[in-house]
Order: C-alpha cells, then sequence, then structure tokens
C-alpha cells in the first residue's frame, strides 16, 4: 500500500525512482493441532524472524489461516500476537490474544470461534500501539451487546447486534481508533 502510494505521487511528480521488493518474512510450518472451546488451536512456527504463533478457529483451517495473518501483521511492522486461549461466552465464544513490543492483551467476542480471533487480529490491526479489547458481552432486547475499550488516550465503545459476531464488529467500528 504504502509502495503504491509511493509510486503514484513519484509518478505525479515526474520523479523515477526505483524502489525496491519488501522484505518477505521467512516460512512458516504447523507444528500441532489440538481442541480447544468452539475448535481448534493451530500451532505454528516461523523462521526469519522466528516466532511461534498460535491460531484459533472453529476449523483447523481456520486456526492455520488466522495464525498466517497474525504472522503477516508482524511481516508488515506490527508486533507479534499469538492467541492464549478460548472459552465460552454469552452467545458464542471469547479469543484471548496476547502481544509483544508494545506488551498487551486482547480479548474479542464472535458468534463463532473463527469470528472471535478475528475481532481480536483486527482489534490489534486497527491501534498496534494500542491497547484496545472488548471487555464484556451481554443478551439485550433482540441480540447482544458487546462493550469494549482502549487506552492512550482512553476510550469506550460499544455496539449491539443480532448476533455476537455482529456486535463485536459493530463495537470495534464504533470505537473511532484507526
Amino acid at each position: 500500500m504504502r509502495a503504491t502510494l509511493l509510486g503514484v505521487l513519484l509518478a505525479v511528480s515526474g520523479m523515477v525512482v526505483a524502489v525496491g521488493p519488501a522484505s518477505a518474512a521467512g516460512p512458516c510450518s504447523v507444528d500441532s493441532t489440538r481442541t480447544t472451546p468452539g475448535g481448534y488451536v493451530a500451532k505454528v512456527s516461523c523462521s526469519s524472524p522466528t516466532a511461534f504463533i498460535d491460531g484459533y478457529g472453529s476449523t483447523t483451517g481456520d486456526a492455520n489461516r488466522e495464525a498466517l495473518l497474525l504472522r503477516q501483521f508482524q511481516s508488515n511492522g506490527g508486533p507479534f500476537c499469538s492467541g492464549d486461549l478460548s472459552r465460552t461466552a454469552a452467545g458464542g465464544f471469547e479469543v484471548k490474544m496476547s502481544c509483544a513490543k508494545p506488551t498487551s492483551f486482547v480479548n474479542a467476542f464472535g458468534t463463532t470461534l473463527t469470528d472471535a480471533a478475528r475481532e481480536a487480529r483486527l482489534l490489534k490491526e486497527i491501534a498496534p500501539g494500542r491497547y484496545c479489547s472488548h471487555n464484556g458481552v451481554r443478551a439485550v432486547s433482540g441480540g447482544y451487546e458487546v462493550q469494549g475499550g482502549c487506552t492512550k488516550p482512553t476510550v469506550w465503545f460499544s455496539g449491539v447486534g443480532s448476533t455476537v459476531t455482529q456486535a463485536a464488529e459493530n463495537a470495534r467500528l464504533s470505537s473511532g481508533v484507526g
């Protein structure tokens, strides 16, 4: 995205500059899979730089994809993040994820485990240097409400929807962050 924008700016200004390819992260492979509440955990190991990432999902394929998307986020300049655990929650599931540099923890909710894992990743991606997390889900008339917050500066947000996933997405979108 940045390289494309830079290319457009250089083209408009009439300058020609050779731009090298982005550095790619090393390969990853799945070490193991195991069951967890709501689905599976795929334990992935990667090289260059070395990383061990746990991805969560409703299927092994979803879990593997979430681990690889966390790796892609890290390769694109985000912090190293990995899933920690899953558990049942009102209307669905919760995923807990931890990140390093800066250290932060993310909790997120979804109707399925895959949805919860995606929301955790997206909450981190909207503000890589901040701590943003869901902090509760509850049943409300017609569906669910998900509440959350971010630090530095502190903001509180919430969203409602007919499913937990819809409420979580609306909460993230209402955060005003990112």
